[in-house]
């Protein structure tokens, strides 16, 4: 019997259930908001043309404005709270009708530029500049409390989105 012979397997499979290098918050958050991206945008690009006016009641965003209104946040909450200016092309004025909006094209490039802006804010800041005090809509807290409002904000209207369009026939992309 040999039995160093499944020494070899062993070696391996200690180097694959190795866990990857650790990553500081801002890298798993802006990991997270690039993967949300995807799905925004691969949804987005799913829905078809004459479904983007649709809303479910009057009053209520429709799928064009929940798919900008997240954009808009995306670029505008890091400027906001976290000093964070968006690129060129998207002065305050574009903020105040980024809703209006309804193009899919258009829209489905905003929703890239956002989400990459937004996970390369959040990666590019310090530990330090986490705990940074900020007023965030009348509460005090810190930048870190910032990025998180971020972070679940982006979830909580993928969670509308994807209800938008399964009421629209829309199977999301990734869950086929």
């Amino acid at each position: 019997m040999r039995p160093l012979r499944w020494l070899p397997a062993l070696a391996l499979s200690v180097l694959v259930a190795a866990p990857a290098a650790a990553q500081s918050f801002q890298e798993e958050v802006a990991i997270d908001l690039r993967a949300v991206g995807e799905k925004y945008v691969s949804l987005a690009e799913a829905m078809p043309v004459d479904a983007y006016d649709w809303r479910p009641g009057e009053g209520v965003r429709s799928v064009s404005e929940v798919f900008m209104h997240i954009a808009a946040a995306n670029m505008g909450l890091p400027a906001n709270f976290m000093q964070v200016m968006p690129p060129a092309g998207y002065a305050q004025d574009w903020f105040g009708s980024a809703e209006q909006i309804a193009d899919k094209a258009e829209i489905v490039g905003h929703l890239e530029t956002a989400f990459e802006h937004v996970a390369a804010a959040i990666e590019g800041l310090t530990d330090e500049q986490l705990t940074t005090s900020v007023n965030v809509f009348g509460r005090e807290t810190t930048w870190l409390g910032a990025v998180l409002l971020i972070q679940t904000h982006s979830h909580e209207h993928l969670g509308q989105a994807i209800a938008y369009a399964r009421t629209n026939g829309v199977v999301p992309p990734w869950s086929m």
